[in-house]
């Protein structure tokens, strides 16, 4: 070897004992973070959190914090927060409102704090909707991370560590940061304790509910644990895997509510006293698909994807609590015949793709939904009739796209669909992209039940309901002669309670509870809200062999 070789050797070899031996001069980038959570008491009543984060300074001395800003349409989310310090930082400086520069010795220990306060100061409501902002109450809070927790630029790798600290033995706390992974993002978390919440496993499901529900605590654990074993065994994942929901009721002012969302390893959701575990079951099992559907499907691309990140998800939801025996043949016919009904009786069934997504947050926003779950009726009828199903379709593309990251949910779906010989990429451009009408045949749902034009009263509910900005209900615009007011009710009435009724079903009877001014008596008003005339639509028409045996409505390979 030549001399100098040798010398270049000899330099590379020192350099890497060094390296080996040395100690660093400053954390790596992905060291862990620890949040801790501790409550502020005045005069024994909880008036906020009390947060400390833990980390390491970047590598360079300036480490940039992201507060919350945005989030399910809520924005200034860091007017919650107060009191914000970090310790062992030379100086903190605002990089916008949502912003905090901290400059640091590099690798530095720091130690952030601050508070949250909470956003309301009643006990939540229906208007309140979720706790997209943080809810703070005197015995009692709800929190979720995209609203409360700050996080450090650049560390999204960095594994989580978490601790509840300071709080009496009277409260029971929840988070699905103790059992969070170490990829697991920060702001994919949700919080929640208080003297009066309830801690209920079932297999690999931890419930944390408050609050009064019309069923047991254990029922609605031993469901989600169902639904959630159905729905990781139809895409192989590991069955055991920690999973939090937690739950809370919210005051109803017009009916029965549920708003929810997933978050890392969980789900967080509230929901009026009046929900039943039959209204929950359909809505866990089409919010908790969302795991996978689109996330683990297909590259998301927004409105113009809904109708199949929401379509097929409907779809899977009826599915999978019918295979597992979680709704009855019954139930499963009676939420398509919803599904139907509104399709064919929407106004805008018929705007394009384009349309649809532009609009679909204002009067669009369920046809995505119904021209999903139609479309996969259709494609997993003739794919069975090939000799597979969409089951085998959607399976196939979960498989793809980790190899084919940019490629959109439709397309991934075509392409598995051709594979196993049908081809669907014509459907896709006269249902979703021109907007051409969906007819289901006949036998789309054999041997469950066959579909069948009928014809039905119009549905007339007879009035506007009206909501006002403390969230009463007001029967506004009542139409004379109708016949919600043939039944009794009044111009202004206030509506205390739905107690039965669908909108869009001329044939359920509305029950309302009402009080002709605040002061007055409730009373009850019931009637049928059919207009002058009729309107067809398609329905399922159950198999009577189905309710002796269910597995007809299966649809298993």
């Amino acid at each position: 070897m030549p001399k100098g070789d040798i010398i270049q050797g000899w330099k590379r070899r020192i350099a890497a004992i060094a390296l080996a031996v040395a100690p660093p001069a400053f954390a790596a980038p992905d060291a862990a973070v620890t949040y801790a959570v501790s409550p502020r008491f005045e005069q024994d009543a909880l008036v906020a959190l009390d947060v400390r984060v833990a980390f390491k300074a970047d590598p360079d001395g300036e480490t940039r914090l992201s507060l919350p800003s945005r989030w399910m349409g809520h924005d200034t989310l860091w007017r919650n927060l107060a009191e914000v310090r970090v310790e062992g930082a030379s100086e903190v400086v605002e990089d916008g409102p949502d912003g905090r520069l901290v400059r640091s010795r590099p690798g530095q220990d720091l130690a952030l704090s601050y508070v949250v306060r909470s956003a309301i100061d009643h006990d939540p409501a229906e208007s309140d909707g979720y706790p997209a902002e943080p809810w703070v109450r005197p015995d009692w809070f709800y929190v979720d991370g995209e609203s409360a927790l700050i996080t450090i630029d650049g560390r999204e790798a960095a594994p989580v560590r978490f601790a509840w600290r300071g709080w009496p033995a009277e409260y029971r706390l929840a988070s699905n940061l103790e059992d969070a992974r170490d990829d697991q993002a920060v702001e994919q978390t949700v919080l929640i304790g208080g003297k009066d919440l309830r801690v209920v496993r079932a297999g690999p499901v931890r419930l944390a509910v408050r609050g009064r529900f019309p069923f047991d605590d254990d029922a609605l654990a031993k469901a989600l644990a169902t639904i959630l074993r159905a729905e990781r065994g139809f895409f192989g994942d590991a069955l055991d895997t920690p999973y939090l929901v937690t739950a809370s009721t919210i005051a109803a002012e017009s009916g029965a509510v549920f708003v929810g969302t997933g978050k890392a390893g969980g789900f967080a959701m509230v929901a009026t006293p009046g929900m039943t575990l039959d209204d929950l079951r359909l809505l866990l099992a089409h919010e908790i698909f969302h795991a996978w559907n689109p996330a683990r499907l297909g590259k998301v691309i927004g409105p113009r994807g809904y109708w199949f990140s929401e379509g097929f998800t409907d779809f899977y939801a009826r599915r999978l609590l019918q295979r597992e025996r979680l709704i009855t043949p019954a139930q499963f016919a009676a939420a398509w015949n919803q599904t139907l009904r509104d399709y064919d009786l929407s106004p805008v069934k018929t705007l394009t793709g384009a349309q649809a997504a532009d609009r679909f947050w204002t009067d669009a926003d369920k046809l995505a939904y119904q021209r999903g779950a139609l479309l996969a009726v259709l494609w997993d009828q003739r794919l069975r009739r090939a000799g597979s199903g969409l089951d085998a379709a959607v399976r196939a593309q979960a498989e793809a796209f980790p190899h084919r990251q940019d490629a959109p949910l439709a397309e991934l779906i075509a392409d598995a669909a051709a594979g196993l010989g049908v081809e669907v990429r014509g459907d896709i451009r006269a249902h979703i992209d021109q907007g051409l009408p969906l007819v289901l045949p006949a036998d789309a749902f054999a041997p469950c039940a066959q579909v069948l034009q009928v014809t039905r009263p119009v549905f007339e509910l007879g009035f506007t309901p009206q909501v006002d900005a403390q969230g009463v209900m007001t029967a506004a615009g009542l139409r004379p002669g109708s016949a919600a007011a043939r039944a009794g009710l009044r111009e202004g009435a206030i509506v205390v309670e739905k107690r039965a009724g669908v909108n869009g079903d001329a044939l359920q009877p509305y029950d309302l509870r009402i009080k002709d001014t605040p002061e007055s008596a409730a009373r009850t008003v019931r009637f049928l809200p059919q207009g002058e005339g009729s309107v067809a639509y398609q329905q399922l028409v159950l198999n009577p062999a189905a309710a002796s045996d269910p597995g007809l409505c299966d649809f298993r390979p």
